[in-house]
């Protein structure tokens, strides 16, 4: 008897396993880009005060559930006499897009970012 329920428990942690390990994970990529040609884009405006821009992004194909999202910065344009300061965060993510924050502050003027995301997920 417990021999059987041994072999039973054996057998169900591995269907389990199997199940989990060909889960498909998938990956999309794109572009994004900021510049002066957005409606309300403040970045270039220089000033002390903090100026924030929101992008939301769509996936070319939503995903099943939350992918997790990488981004890098591949292009910038900015004042060369002033100092250049920048935050940039994924601030919400879900299945059919994330959004993106570019923040700058301090009279540093950006008049265009830009750069890649990756999303990996299921």
């Amino acid at each position: 008897m417990k021999k059987t329920s041994f072999v039973i428990a054996i057998i169900g942690i591995l269907l389990v396993t199997a199940s989990i390990s060909n889960a498909q994970l998938k990956v999309q990529t794109g572009v994004w880009n900021a510049d002066k040609n957005i409606s309300n884009y403040m970045l270039a405006s220089g000033g002390d005060m903090v100026r924030t821009l929101s992008l939301n992004i769509t996936f070319p194909k939503p995903f099943n559930s939350k992918p997790e999202v990488s981004f890098s910065i591949t292009r910038y344009d900015g004042d060369a006499n002033i100092n250049t300061r920048y935050d940039l965060k994924v601030v919400s993510v879900h299945k059919a897009g994330f959004m993106l924050e570019v923040k700058t502050w301090g009279g540093s003027k950006i008049n265009l970012i830009g750069g890649t995301w990756m999303a990996l997920g299921e």
